[in-house]
């Protein structure tokens, strides 16, 4: 196929067409709801359609906004639907740079973003249009999706909103703009460039043994780190077709995985544990690989998988500024809390230790093809030149494992003592009849902070219990405060602890005059 030549998000373009040559008769992509497919010729036909679309994006109400081949910020939040996928490759056809986010945000979030990064556009599919602005419609070709068209200002009601640019260039060798959090809770973007994106795609690939010929169900969101590398990337890099779950509903995975293999799914311990209570006798006899991010896969949750189904559910580590870092490659694909495997080709993991600190415990410091330029608007220290320093506690064992023991910005200070939260909810996970577990520091006027922890437990298990197994191996100042026992962790769409709603937990009043809390 004769290369276009043009802007650097055009390589991705080409080599996703050249992909689908190699095998023009299977489909793009499968869709759950409602059962239908998108097969090659109509994917080139939409994408020729949207292409119309987008290069006149704000010529509708007067306002001409699409620069082609400029390297423009758009904004994309979608559901796992094929829209998805016509968007993203007409936005590398036409040069411009998708900036991938969460498909559930509020309008309020969306004009953060937009004040933040400065799109040029969004991409949207569903009515979360902040004030002050235009919207288009974008036809058949991107069915689902409109535009909306930032104002030259959206009001802030903290009065910081400024100008409006139309669209700015995050890199000249952009692809793509993840979305992270700054040191000060602010969204910024991750910058990566078509060949970080590829060699991500290879080092996955080629670690986990991914083919051409498998199908990866998706229930995972394609606009996030974890979604789009080992879905989008491994359509993009070798044409692994995907089926996408516009939502990680039950009925929907069990369907899914009730398909003929062979089928790999990633996935994040809410979906697994969701799997294991919702699939009843079924058997998924074309699944082959089940791996896990996100958030800590527990050790009895791959156990009970693999009792349950017949293969475990392997742990896979990752960051949006890195990309894959490793995975459980360990025969019996169980490991302990914590451990995440070792590096995936290609990556090298060493210790970045403190003053001060634990021998051999340290920050991971991660060297590889896959790391992203850097940040905008702020830059940062911690990522750049091929190196990215993560804010996870680690060592490595004596097999070469990672072994998680923390986030940096999780350490607990009471009272200028820091207390990693990793190590509480250790000896609480020992306690008989405790399933789940998160330990987390809430503000206290007199000490700075209180260890607290959010706990699901069965039937029998007291606050008593608890704070006892606690206070007989743990100093005093890292015995929890506060324990709320709950019925279950809250959890975002990404499987990730939701950290507010734990903070709003024990910000309530307790019951008693106890330091522990009431069960919810």
């Amino acid at each position: 196929m004769r290369r276009m030549p043009g802007p650097p998000t055009r390589a991705l373009h080409d080599r996703l067409l050249a992909s689908l040559a190699a095998s023009p008769k299977r489909d793009v992509a499968g869709c759950l709801p409602p059962g239908c497919s998108l097969d090659v010729d109509s994917f080139e036909r939409r994408i020729l359609g949207a292409e119309r679309r987008l290069v006149r994006v704000g010529t509708v109400t007067g306002r001409p906004t699409a620069v082609p081949d400029s390297g423009q910020l758009v904004l994309l939040s979608c559901r796992n639907l094929d829209t998805y996928l016509v968007a993203i490759t007409t936005l590398w056809k036409r040069g411009f740079v998708p900036l991938l986010a969460d498909a559930d945000l509020s309008r309020a979030e969306i004009a953060d973003l937009v004040r933040t990064l400065r799109p040029a556009f969004c991409l949207l599919d569903r009515r979360a249009d902040p004030d002050a602005g235009d919207v288009e419609d974008l036809g058949d070709s991107l069915s689902g999706l409109h535009a909306w068209i930032p104002g030259r200002r959206i009001a802030s009601k903290t009065g910081t909103g400024g100008p409006m640019v139309a669209g700015c260039e995050a890199h000249r060798e952009a692809a793509v703009v993840r979305l992270t959090s700054g040191s000060t809770g602010r969204p910024r973007g991750v910058v990566v460039t078509a060949d970080q994106l590829l060699a991500d795609a290879r080092q996955i690939t080629g670690t986990l043994g991914v083919r051409p010929g498998d199908t990866l169900v998706t229930a995972i969101p394609l606009g996030h780190a974890y979604g789009f590398g080992h879905v989008l990337m491994s359509l993009v890099l070798q044409g692994t077709r995907p089926l996408l779950l516009e939502q990680p509903l039950p009925a929907l995975l069990v369907e899914a995985l009730s398909r003929p293999g062979p089928l790999v799914l990633p996935g994040t311990p809410y979906l697994f544990s969701l799997l294991l209570q919702t699939a009843g006798r079924k058997r998924f006899k074309g699944l082959r690989l089940c791996l896990s991010a996100g958030a800590p896969l527990p050790a009895g949750v791959s156990r009970a998988f693999k009792e349950r189904f017949g293969l475990p559910v392997r742990t896979f580590y990752g960051a949006s500024e890195c990309g894959g870092i490793s995975y459980d490659r360990s025969r019996d694909g169980v490991v302990p809390d914590g451990c995440v495997g070792t590096p995936l080709e290609g990556v090298r993991v060493d210790l970045r230790t403190g003053r001060g600190g634990e021998d051999g415990v340290g920050r991971l410091c991660v060297e590889s093809e896959a790391v992203a330029v850097g940040y905008v608007p702020e830059s940062g220290s911690d990522l750049g030149g091929g190196r990215f320093v993560t804010g996870d506690l680690g060592r490595i064992d004596a097999d070469g494992r990672l072994c998680l023991l923390g986030r940096v910005d999780r350490m607990i200070n009471v009272g200028g003592r820091k207390v990693n939260p990793a190590e509480v909810e250790a000896v609480l996970r020992d306690v008989p009849g405790v399933r789940q577990v998160v330990v987390f520091g809430a503000p206290d006027r007199h000490r700075g902070q209180a260890v607290c922890a959010c706990v699901v437990v069965a039937r029998g298990v007291t606050r008593e219990t608890l704070l006892s197994v606690c206070g007989g191996r743990l100093a005093s100042f890292k015995v929890p405060r506060r324990i709320e026992l709950v019925d279950r962790i809250p959890v975002s769409a990404r499987g990730k602890t939701e950290r507010k709603t734990l903070l709003s937990l024990v910000a309530r009043p307790p019951l008693r005059t106890s330091p522990t809390l009431h069960r919810s």
